[in-house]
């Protein structure tokens, strides 16, 4: 026979069975049943609040756990819960509100303060995220994307240099400390090892590439002398590959061939400094505010800055893109990727980006930079496909020296008279294949402008505008590799 339960303790008990078994209805008359005998319990309120709020009414969410908050002011659970029950009303500034009430009781609660940080992004106040980002990251110090988010937050506020150093510590947790740097630690908090297991996605061009690096390195006397094979090793696994995995995109390392690899596969091991500090990057002798007024006169604007870099810092950033084996994205027509968010992003790339707004400050001074990366060229492959970027400006420049380009006429960009319409969306700005973005461009396929490669030179124009990479010949070698860095600035499409 079915006895009822009598004290509150014994019904909560009983709510509690149903819940867990997954009787909503059930444990929603019990809850309420509570109610009856203790209008103001704590416990009651909070779990029909959470049960509205799984079934999706917010409102009623809100009305409950604000009476469980009043019974029970000091319980950081209850705060974080009203907080994410206001997000489903849409009241942001009462659920950030409550969100801080929450991280004042429990200042350890990381969903809490992470949750606040993304709906701040989302408010326009990076700055405010990224106080809270640094302190979540603080807190879980071997979680990649804390420090990831942390350097998004920071880009966004307008601080790069700060960007650049969260984002080295996500880069240092994925591919652990560079097997060359036996100097003091510049993040002793963090553990050598990669946090998360290595990728095992490669391909022939990036094997390749990793080769000639490696022995770029050891001809150069970075190599450790424990790594002194490695380039061989590499050879070893090259040889080996069959005809359908040389014509493959991407596959995966087997076992056998990541056991050969896996010192240095996807490691940093080595990582060039430029030990660039304030000194100017950009050439003084350029007219910036003539090349400014070209392009924002221009139409379409698209204009060429030759000589950008002083000599000193191209040949310093020519040794970091040599020598930091950084290039670790892999881009199936035939080139690798370097990213800010992964490494890319020593001091010379920052002073880079800063100069330019500094120097142009009616095209890029209002802008914030979005991305900024490089990437090397397979010389016996292509590049990139025509496409548009998600951005307001793109500056592209190339530091491969000339006498590396075998053809001077091409080797460069091909950037089209016409922009992407309004109405397409990120996946099409990047991912569109190359037939739907000629048919698109129809018989303005031929109206374009040519730039050939040039060491040193750098196009800026309307991210908008549809380009792709220029046909190239460059001779072997690893410092021959056809290399270009990318920002990009604003918000845009």
């Amino acid at each position: 026979m079915y006895v009822a339960p009598t004290t509150i303790e014994d019904r909560l008990k009983q709510a509690s069975g149903k819940l867990t078994a997954g009787a909503v209805e059930q444990a929603r008359a019990l809850y309420a049943d509570v109610l009856k005998d203790a209008p103001h319990h704590p416990m009651a309120l909070a779990q029909l609040g959470l049960i509205a709020l799984r079934g999706g009414d917010a409102q009623t969410a809100v009305s409950y756990l604000e009476g469980a908050v009043r019974a029970a002011p000091l319980s950081s659970v209850l705060h974080a819960n009203l907080a994410t029950a206001l997000v489903g009303l849409g009241r942001l500034a009462s659920a950030n509100t409550t969100a801080k009430r929450t991280l004042i009781l429990n200042p350890g609660d990381v969903g809490a303060a992470t949750a606040l940080a993304e709906r701040l992004m989302s408010m326009g106040q990076p700055e405010d995220a990224a106080r809270l980002f640094a302190r979540v990251a603080r807190l879980r110090l071997t979680e990649p994307s804390l420090w990831f988010n942390l350097g998004v937050a920071r880009v966004a506020a307008g601080d790069l240099t700060g960007a650049a150093e969260a984002y080295r510590r996500n880069a240092r947790l994925l591919h652990g400390r560079a097997l060359t740097d036996h100097g003091p630690d510049p993040d002793p908090d963090l553990p050598t090892e990669p946090v998360k297991p290595i990728p095992r996605l490669s391909c022939w061009h990036r094997l390749a590439h990793d080769r000639a690096q490696l022995q770029h390195l050891r001809d150069r006397g970075l190599l450790p002398p424990e790594l002194a094979d490695e380039p061989d090793r590499y050879a070893r696994v090259i040889d080996g590959l069959s005809a359908e995995e040389r014509r493959a995109a991407t596959f995966d390392l087997d076992d056998a061939r990541y056991a050969t690899l896996a010192r240095s596969y996807g490691r940093i091991v080595h990582l060039a400094s430029t030990g660039w500090d304030d000194a100017p990057v950009l050439n003084e002798t350029i007219d910036w505010a003539g090349r400014e007024r070209a392009f924002l006169d221009g139409d379409p604007r698209a204009i060429t800055i030759d000589d950008m870099l002083t000599p000193t810092a191209l040949t310093a950033l020519r040794r970091f893109c040599w020598d930091s084996t950084i290039w670790h994205q892999i881009k199936a027509a035939g080139y690798l990727g370097a990213y800010f968010r992964e490494g890319f992003g020593d001091p010379l790339v920052v002073r880079i980006a800063e100069e330019l707004q500094e120097r142009m400050p009616a095209a890029f001074g209002g802008l914030a930079i979005k991305v900024i990366w490089g990437y090397s060229y397979e010389q016996s492959m292509a590049g990139i496909n025509p496409h548009a970027d998600f951005a307001r400006i793109n500056l592209n420049f190339w530091i491969t020296p000339d006498d590396a380009n075998l053809d001077p006429e091409t080797g460069g960009l091909i950037v089209y008279r016409k922009a992407a319409p309004p109405d397409w969306d990120f996946r099409t700005y990047n991912t569109a294949s190359a037939d739907f973005i000629y048919d698109y461009l129809g018989a303005r396929r031929a109206d374009f402008i040519r730039v050939p490669h040039r060491a040193n030179r750098a196009v800026v124009f309307d991210s908008r505008l549809i380009h792709e990479t220029d046909r190239f010949s460059f001779a072997p070698g690893h410092t021959n590799r056809r290399i270009n860095i990318t920002l990009l600035f604003g918000d845009g499409g």
